[in-house]
């Protein structure tokens, strides 16, 4: 298997981007000819604002880090611009040309490096994070995120064959990362990404490949909450798009599914909730769900390498590094401990399942 470029893996070690307000806001005026009030917004590598007019409208700014390389940034831009056209109800960022009709202008920052301005529709709501969703929820967001599959499904786009940071389809590669873990999880991980590389990858590769969102974590689902703080039932909207590549749909299905493990009491009933909301929509066939349960631990598994190695490396950025850890490692925990007879039933319980929101509305 060809190794992650040094491109890829100089994006992976960067570090976060920093934008003054000042600047963000000249760019905004100069480019997007908007005046607003910048808010901050945490981010992996990307320097990102909430940008508000006077006249109540909200949208977010994003300043991609120079380590990506541009095709990247235009393969995410032009893949919200192809979900715009093709289902346009869909709850998902839309993105907004500047003045001379670029979606993602280039800005020469301060110290000679290039970066790229976004500028998108800033979806009201507030992040799921770790919080546990109803199953109504989860079937309904497996419903989005299958119509997401199904749109992008026929775009097209030259990064197709570049390696990407967070590919499940290259594991394997996060093994050298293992080293940042602690003695009890080590030789687990490194189990796990190694059953990837002989077991999983030579049956996946016969998939066909698509465009996928592939970061359907709970800090990029949005709910409206309630006066009661109930369980959230309904989904609001899908943000960030920043790890798009290409993979078998499975990829994306597996990887949404590994952060809907949240409930302590059954953690596989909301990936299966998840699961059944995206076959309502969009039917899986046998080799993707005999893959599913492998490529949920091993989306797990590169979660909690990637996550420790880089909260090591740069342990100023930590907290959000580190977010979804915890609850990464008792979902793998549960996933292990499983009898394969086990999950196949509950699997085929799910798929056989009727939920009252398949995930057909927006």
């Amino acid at each position: 298997m060809t190794s992650h470029t040094d491109d890829t893996t100089d994006v992976l070690a960067a570090t976060a981007l920093t934008v003054s307000p000042e600047t963000a806001q000249r760019v905004l005026a100069e480019r997007f000819g908007l005046a607003a009030t910048l808010e901050p917004l945490s981010g992996e590598r990307d320097c990102n604002f909430r940008a508000a007019t006077a006249d109540g409208q909200r949208y977010l700014l994003k300043f991609t880090h120079p380590a990506e390389r541009q095709a990247v940034s235009d393969f995410q831009v032009r893949a919200l611009m192809h979900l715009a056209e093709h289902d346009p109800a869909l709850p998902v960022p839309r993105v907004l040309r500047d003045r001379d009709g670029d979606p993602a202008p280039p800005l020469r920052l301060d110290d000679g490096r290039v970066s790229h301005v976004r500028l998108s529709t800033f979806l009201p709501g507030t992040p799921l994070a770790d919080r546990v969703a109803s199953r109504c929820f989860q079937s309904r967001l497996g419903g989005w995120l299958a119509r997401i599959d199904v749109a992008l499904a026929d775009f097209d786009h030259p990064v197709r064959e570049l390696s990407m940071p967070w590919d499940l389809q290259r594991a394997d590669d996060l093994l050298p990362q293992t080293d940042s873990l602690d003695d009890a999880s080590r030789q687990r991980i490194r189990y796990l990404l190694q059953r990837f590389a002989e077991q999983l990858r030579p049956r996946l590769v016969a998939l066909p490949r698509q465009p996928i969102h592939n970061d359907l974590n709970g800090h990029n689902v949005l709910f409206t909450p309630t006066a009661d703080d109930a369980l959230p039932e309904h989904p609001a909207a899908i943000i960030d798009f920043g790890d798009m590549l290409f993979a078998p749909r499975v990829v994306d299905l597996a990887v949404a599914a590994a952060y809907q493990m949240k409930d302590v009491s059954d953690p596989l009933a909301g990936a299966l909730a998840l699961v059944a909301g995206y076959h309502a929509h969009s039917a899986l066939d046998d080799a993707e769900c005999a893959l599913l349960r492998g490529l949920i631990e091993t989306r797990l598994a590169m979660a909690i390498t990637v996550s420790t190695h880089r909260a090591r490396r740069y342990p100023q950025n930590a907290d959000y590094l580190l977010r979804n850890t915890a609850a990464s490692r008792r979902a793998l925990e549960h996933c292990l401990n499983l009898s394969a007879a086990t999950f196949q039933h509950r699997l085929d319980e799910a798929l056989d399942s009727t939920f009252n929101s398949p995930g057909t509305g927006a």
